[in-house]
C-alpha cells in the first residue's frame, strides 16, 4: 500500500478510534483540537475525514440546537474493531491518555450549559439559561431566570455548573412531590 492511501487510512481510524475511546458524541472542535494538539492531521484534512466518514456510514452527524456532534455507527464499531492494528501502539496509548485526562471534562461541557445574556424588554437586564442535558444531548432540565445585573448573572452560572447534581436533585424533587 502507498505511504499517503496508508497514511489517510491511519488517519481516518485514528478519529474512529477517539470517538469510540472517548464514549460520547464530540464536536468537530473537540477532534480538531485533538487532531492538531498532537500533530496527526490539519484542520482541512480533519474537515475532509469526518465528512468522509458520516458518507460512508462510519460516524453519524448528530445536530442538536445549535451543536454537531459525531457518533460511531455500528459499522463504525466493527471497522475500527477490525482495522484496529492499523493504528501505531504509540498512537493508541496517546489516545487513551487523552481520554483518561479529557473524558470527564468534555462530557461536563456536554452535560451542563449556563449561558446569560442582555434582555432588557422585560423589565430585568440579562436572561440566564442554564441546562442539564443526558448523555445523547437530550434536555433534562432548562431553566431560564431574569436578574438585574451581570454579577448575578455570573453567580447563577457559576452555581448551575459547580452544583448541578444538588440542584436538579432539589428542583426535581419539589417538582414531584405532593406538596408536603
Amino acid at each position: 500500500m502507498d505511504y499517503s492511501v496508508s497514511r489517510l487510512a491511519e488517519n481516518k481510524l485514528i478519529i474512529l478510534y477517539l470517538v469510540e475511546k472517548m464514549g460520547l458524541a464530540l464536536s468537530n472542535s473537540e477532534i480538531c483540537q485533538f487532531s492538531l494538539e498532537k500533530n496527526y492531521m490539519d484542520y482541512f484534512s480533519v474537515q475532509q475525514y469526518l465528512s468522509e466518514l458520516v458518507e460512508a456510514h462510519l460516524l453519524k452527524k448528530n445536530k442538536h440546537k445549535n451543536h454537531t456532534r459525531y457518533t460511531l455507527t455500528t459499522e463504525g464499531k466493527k471497522i475500527i474493531n477490525y482495522f484496529i492494528q492499523h493504528i501505531a501502539e504509540n498512537t493508541k496509548q496517546e489516545i487513551d491518555t487523552y481520554v483518561q485526562q479529557n473524558k470527564k471534562r468534555i462530557h461536563t461541557e456536554h452535560e451542563v450549559t449556563a449561558r446569560y445574556f442582555l434582555e432588557s424588554n422585560n423589565g430585568y437586564d440579562y436572561i440566564v439559561k442554564c441546562s442539564l442535558c443526558d448523555n445523547d444531548g437530550t434536555n433534562l432540565m432548562e431553566i431560564s431566570v431574569p436578574v438585574a445585573t451581570k454579577e448575578q448573572a455570573q453567580i447563577i452560572c457559576n452555581n448551575w455548573k459547580n452544583n448541578v447534581s444538588r440542584l436538579y436533585g432539589t428542583i426535581f424533587s419539589a417538582l414531584v412531590s405532593n406538596g408536603k
